[in-house]
């Protein structure tokens, strides 16, 4: 695994969330990564780096995540 591929791995779960707990919302415009805490709360999860953006996108939409299209 190189570096940007544990990063993505890190930053995805290293905090103990897990696949279901992300998701990916798509409007005709753009796509957004966002996820849901322990408390049920969702938020949208901005990635300013746009390397690490797309790989963690990448990787999401490899393990199947759920995506709902807005709009």
């Amino acid at each position: 695994m190189d570096n940007l591929e544990q990063h993505v791995e890190d930053f995805l779960f290293g905090t103990g969330l897990q696949l279901g707990d992300y998701y990916i919302e798509r409007t005709p415009f753009s796509e957004m990564l966002c996820y849901r805490n322990a408390e049920g709360r969702e938020f949208d999860l901005p990635i300013s780096n746009e390397e690490l953006a797309t790989a963690v996108f990448t990787r999401l939409k490899a393990l199947n995540v759920r995506i709902v299209n807005l709009g």
